[in-house]
């Protein structure tokens, strides 16, 4: 038995406020230490929704509001730094630098879609706050990224079973197959953008 699963028993035995409460901090926490597991987290939480511990919704208010605070948190880090001219620590310009292109070139699409780029979430967010981008458009586009992310992998979590390490394994499995589409359709996206401005130059 891993770290993870140790911990995900041990928190199954707690009452359902101190539940909500971990799951809250672990969504909000994983944007500022990537390494958490949030998603696996989130949907341990649907698990526990499942056999009944906790309650679907709530847990699902508390995963959704704890990336949407973590993210704006992370924002305001990138803001301060970026007044006081101040290196971004644990952060390399390169990362940075393609995070400004991307949202250059698709403005808010890149922080409503933040949450299903796992890997890059904590760079769209810091980088947001280094380019003073609009606080209630951030808010707005990343909340909605949140909730529509959580929902979906809350609702495979609910869905896949009662089992936890067959849940791990089936979501595991789609989220392997959900990324390739994702990168996939992005493509599209970015290929029909091309299109478009290059026949309207030609126009």
């Amino acid at each position: 038995m891993n770290l993870i699963d140790q911990i995900t028993n041990w928190i199954s035995t707690f009452p359902p406020v101190l539940i909500y409460l971990f799951l809250f901090t672990t969504a909000f926490t994983e944007n500022i230490c990537p390494p958490i597991p949030g998603d696996t987290i989130v949907v341990f939480g649907a698990f526990l929704a499942g056999q009944k511990k906790i309650d679907f919704m709530n847990a699902y208010l508390c995963t959704s509001f704890g990336s949407w605070a973590g993210f704006m948190f992370v924002y305001w880090i990138g803001i301060k730094l970026e007044s006081i001219k101040k290196k971004i620590p644990f952060f390399k310009e390169e990362d940075i630098s393609k995070a400004e292109d991307w949202i250059k070139k698709y403005g808010y699409l890149v922080i409503l879609v933040n949450r299903y780029l796992p890997g890059v979430r904590a760079v769209i967010s810091i980088t947001a706050g280094i380019m003073r981008l609009s606080f209630w458009k951030v808010s707005i586009t990343s909340f909605a990224g949140c909730a529509s992310w959580n929902m979906a992998i809350m609702y495979l979590g609910l869905k896949a079973g009662s089992n936890w390490e067959e849940i791990k394994q089936k979501f595991s499995f789609l989220l392997t197959r959900y990324n390739v589409a994702v990168a996939l359709l992005l493509l599209a996206i970015v290929v029909l953008i091309l299109l478009k401005k290059t026949f309207a130059t030609k126009r």
